[in-house]
């Protein structure tokens, strides 16, 4: 059963890491500094595709030009200090200890209508959770719209599989062939039976409003045939003493072979996440 609070102000970090190794999703209404943050993308997003209407580019533009602008939408928003900046302030905003806080960037996830655009940039992940992969179980995810969603254009959360676990290929996944850009390997780890999804449950925010749960969390991108893109930004951090100390959402089914630390760099000075540890 999912537990979802919703919150128009901050809450301590503390209260909230705690919450989130519980379960819960938390969701932020409004966060001021998300509409600066949206200001930003938006014009990106808008200039790089040439077009005013975004989530109905890939029907303006053939598939090859649109993956093209696609991938070069990825390389400018990765690149610009103000975009990141602003989402950081909206993470302090809403209580986050960001001199604690390491993170593995931010990222503008674009998930088109329906198959036809399948490549790395756009392609649409399955049943996961982010933990077979990261093995850090201190992890927190952060979701945002860019523009209105739907039911229909979201993602979805199996709350049934929060304590309950599920067989999968996370023992053999290894991040380095991924990282080549040469390997056919699933982009994340994937269950390897049958998923009962009579659990689903399909979050709908506002732009402005700011999700955040657990990377334990089995969570999957909602198939999108609503006619629109759908453009979202998230980001991964974790709590550099939480991590130290062990604390986090349980592991239940997770069997890597290794923890990814060093994914994870301080927001503000690239601290390696594997360096802080071993300092606390």
């Amino acid at each position: 059963m999912i537990s979802l609070r919703v919150l128009s102000d901050a809450l301590e970090d503390g209260q909230r890491r705690e919450a989130i190794y519980d379960g819960d999703l938390i969701v932020f209404k409004d966060v001021p500094p998300l509409k600066e943050f949206r200001a930003i993308t938006d014009a990106m997003i808008q200039d790089t595709l040439g077009t005013s209407n975004p989530v109905k580019a890939q029907f303006e533009l053939d598939q090859d030009e649109y993956s093209s602008r696609v991938e070069t939408l990825h390389k400018r928003f990765r690149a610009d200090a103000k975009a990141k900046e602003s989402f950081l302030a909206a993470l302090a905003h809403v209580g986050v200890e960001l001199e604690r806080t390491y993170w593995d960037w931010l990222h503008l996830r674009v998930s088109p209508h329906g198959e036809e655009h399948t490549g790395r940039r756009t392609a649409k992940l399955g049943f996961h959770r982010d933990t077979w992969s990261s093995n850090v179980y201190s992890q927190t995810n952060w979701w945002a719209p860019i523009y209105p969603i739907t039911s229909g254009r979201t993602i979805a959360f199996y709350g049934d599989y929060w304590a309950k676990p599920l067989k999968n290929t996370s023992a053999d996944w290894d991040f380095d062939e991924i990282r080549s850009g040469t390997s056919n390997a699933p982009l994340v780890p994937e269950p390897s039976e049958a998923v009962d999804t009579s659990s689903e449950f399909r979050p709908v925010i506002e732009p402005g409003d700011l999700l955040c749960f657990s990377g334990a969390h089995l969570h999957a991108s909602v198939p999108n045939s609503t006619g629109f893109t759908r453009f979202s930004i998230e980001a991964r951090t974790v709590d550099a003493r939480d991590e130290a100390e062990d604390r986090g959402a349980p592991n239940v089914d997770g069997e890597a072979p290794r923890v990814t630390q060093d994914w994870f760099k301080q927001v503000h000075d690239g601290t390696l996440l594997t360096k802080a540890t071993r300092q606390l």
